[in-house]
């Protein structure tokens, strides 16, 4: 028998092609899931920044209520729109305030604040900026108090001379006069030479009670309550040794600002404040207060908690009222009278009053219950 070998030839080129397709396979799937990875991480990323834009822009509208000097802007809304861009971490909102209805004594003015808020910050390379806006309706609370004189003094009054002016007659031209000066029988006003010829008004002197005590309950505010109480939220919030008071290029850069200062040094243990410059608005003092030389005045309201000394030629063209941490249980010495000297002028002044009231921490918009809105389209 022969016997014959038969050799099989072997699939040459089998193993490569299924290698290639096997490793095109994970490389598409590998792909796959880094697609899919990425478009998670935008998806996630863009509810983020959405959700940080909204935060911008209720952040602005916030603002836009209660911080529009803060912003450079008027405190009460003028006929025009006016807008403020704010710049915050992240992004910023661009506030638009537009008047809808002019105020009038019969009908308060109302007002629509819309708001865009942008968030420029991403945690994904090329992707665009998120939008989100805030709307609200709102209103001008205005606050209104009861001047008595151009100058109350709770605490009593001494004047040197016939020199200066204190008037009641309104440099505003809009309320009726008031007297000059309005202070208790005790301890009264009082003084040297012919200080009566310094007073004009609709009378010169006002009696407004037999002692300080009922001088101070005539006069309606609640000066607990701002002292202890944090009832005003000032713009401008001063220890006693003046630190960070507003300053005259403070006044120069922001002429329609108004603001709420308040100035810590009392009411115990009570320091004396120097003025150091002029100023506008609402200036409450917690101790005393020193008007010195020709260099400090104010427009506005001067609330004292103590007493005042006044020099040389300043001027305060407003509302004037001293002494009233009587209304803390104080007595009032004789070194805790006011003290007028020199060519000083205290006019009433109610433009001047009214908006020192609402132009800081005390009046400004508020909005409409219910009126709130957000995520509507802009352009």
């Amino acid at each position: 028998m022969i016997m014959t070998n038969t050799s099989h030839s072997a699939r040459a080129g089998f193993a490569l092609p299924v290698v290639i397709l096997a490793m095109f396979i994970l490389v598409g799937a590998l792909a796959s899931g880094f697609v899919m990875l990425s478009g998670e991480r935008a998806a996630d990323d863009a509810t983020l920044q959405a959700q940080g834009a909204a935060a911008l822009a209720e952040t602005g509208l916030q603002q836009g209520l209660s911080n529009r000097m803060g912003l450079g802007l008027a405190a009460l809304p003028g006929a025009a729109p006016d807008s403020a861009r704010l710049t915050l971490a992240g992004g910023y909102a661009d506030i638009v305030t537009t008047r809808l209805r002019e105020p009038t004594d019969a009908v308060p003015g109302v007002y629509y604040i819309r708001v865009r808020g942008v968030r420029t910050a991403t945690g994904v390379s090329g992707a665009g900026d998120a939008v989100a806006t805030s709307a609200t309706f709102a209103t001008f609370k205005t606050v209104t108090m009861t001047v008595q004189a151009s100058m109350t003094g709770i605490n009593g009054i001494k004047k040197a001379g016939s020199s200066g002016l204190i008037s009641g007659h309104d440099q505003c031209g809009e309320k009726a006069s008031l007297p000059g000066v309005a202070v208790p029988l005790d301890p009264g006003i009082d003084g040297s030479g012919k200080w009566e010829e310094s007073l004009d008004g609709s009378q010169k002197i006002d009696t407004i009670g037999a002692t300080k005590e009922e001088a101070a309950e005539s006069v309606g505010i609640d000066w607990d309550a701002i002292v202890n109480g944090d009832a005003i939220i000032p713009d401008f919030d001063v220890p006693a040794a003046g630190t960070g008071f507003p300053t005259t290029q403070y006044f120069d850069d922001n002429p329609n600002a108004w603001p709420t200062t308040i100035v810590r040094n009392g009411p115990d243990p009570t320091t004396e404040f120097a003025l150091p410059n002029f100023g506008r608005g609402l200036l409450i003092i917690f101790g005393d207060l020193n008007l010195n030389g020709n260099h400090a005045g104010w427009n506005g309201i001067i609330l004292v908690g103590g007493r005042l000394r006044s020099n040389g030629q300043n001027e305060v063209n407003g509302a004037t009222i001293t002494g009233l941490n009587v209304k803390l249980g104080f007595d009032v010495d004789d070194n805790e009278v006011n003290e007028l000297q020199g060519t000083k002028q205290f006019k009433y002044h109610s433009c001047n009053v009214a908006s020192a009231l609402n132009g800081g921490g005390v009046g400004g918009l508020r909005p409409y219950q219910n009126s709130w809105a957000n995520s509507f389209p802009t352009y």
